[in-house]
């Protein structure tokens, strides 16, 4: 596995290994890459359903041997963003070179996987041959990333709230809910 990111970049690559739990690590490297760009919540949700889901799709089809993983496999992630004067989004490509398993191979039951990464990303292209899966993502466009202190256009009042390096004062007791 290549080393974890330091600071925030336009670019962003991971490989890991087809084990099930390294999805855990891989989701929490892809989220902290995407807060660290600024990408508006709601965008980096559906980002994060999309991209982890082609790598579940890797991990539980392209490496399957029977009821098993094979856990030699190697996932390969690659982000980067695409900025243009109003905009910009990121394209990844989620890649492994597994055999290609239709849904009727496991179980005979297909899921909603590739319906929901289509639902959450502007543009998907699947290619599959005897070398591997490639899948490439596009999401839909966001603001351009605000400046440090700055507000990004379109941002949402939490993120207008939280983006400024002033101190942010407690609300009054009165106005705090409590949950037990």
């Amino acid at each position: 596995m290549l080393p974890p990111m330091q600071t925030p970049s336009d670019f962003y690559r991971i490989q890991f290994t087809a084990d099930p739990v390294q999805l855990v690590f891989f989701r929490a490297g892809l989220g902290a890459w995407l807060e660290g760009l600024q990408w508006p919540t709601a965008d980096r949700i559906d980002a994060l359903l999309a991209i982890s889901e082609a790598c579940t799709n890797s991990v539980q089809h392209a490496y399957r041997i029977g009821d098993a993983v094979d856990t030699e496999g190697e996932i390969d992630v690659t982000g980067r963003v695409v900025a243009g004067p109003d905009s910009r989004r990121i394209v990844v490509t989620v890649r492994d070179s597994g055999v290609w398993r239709g849904s009727g191979d496991s179980d005979g039951v297909a899921g909603y996987g590739l319906t929901a990464i289509r639902a959450c990303m502007e543009r998907v292209k699947i290619q599959h041959d005897e070398r591997g899966t490639v899948v490439t993502m596009t999401s839909r466009a966001v603001p351009l990333a605000a400046r440090r202190g700055e507000t990004a256009p379109g941002a949402t009042a939490t993120e207008r709230a939280t983006s400024s390096d002033a101190p942010h004062e407690d609300p009054p007791a009165s106005q705090v809910q409590q949950y037990r």
